[in-house]
């Protein structure tokens, strides 16, 4: 349902600049998995809801690709903490990071941030730097010209550099 709704949602906004953000709450417990994906992976039920996950996001690329939006779209893929222990093989895995959420090991902070921005960010560009959500206000708002609240103190920076590639 998160996929359909993005979907009607790009169709229904494609012809003015739009902020889309999807927080699929499907790899928290308790797991579901719609019938098409029971036992697809190797990785159990866990698995099988990370494959309707990575289905969902790639309809949604495809929309974008099908609407004319994909040269001009940042699309980002990250996540707020580290797996859940305490929820087994519920609650995903580190390797080979030590810690998960709750944790202050690299486990339970350290999680991938990808940005996909055809001919903005080149394909394969990694960076080192220590970076967080918080700053994802301020280099959007950079990014796009909008301003920054002046009601209240932004923790973040913008790494909008970083994302290009350039030298900090």
């Amino acid at each position: 349902r998160y996929g359909d709704e993005a979907i009607g949602f790009i169709d229904r906004n494609q012809d003015q600049p739009f902020f889309l953000y999807v927080a699929h709450t499907m790899p928290h417990t308790l797991l579901a998995v719609s019938e098409a994906f029971k036992g697809k992976s190797q990785g159990g039920l866990y698995g099988d809801v990370i494959e309707e996950i990575d289905h969902s996001v790639g309809r949604i690329l495809a929309k974008l690709q099908e609407s004319g939006l994909d040269e001009n779209t940042y699309v980002i893929f990250t996540s707020d903490n580290g797996p859940w222990w305490i929820k087994g093989d519920h609650g995903g895995n580190a390797s080979p990071l030590r810690g998960a959420k709750t944790s202050a090991w690299e486990g339970g902070l350290r999680v991938p941030c990808i940005i996909r921005a055809p001919n903005k960010v080149a394909a394969g560009t990694v960076s080192d730097q220590v970076l967080a959500t918080i700053d994802l206000l301020p280099t959007l708002a950079s990014m796009t010209g909008a301003a920054l609240p002046t009601d209240r103190v932004i923790d973040g920076l913008d790494i909008s550099k970083i994302v290009h590639g350039e030298s900090v």
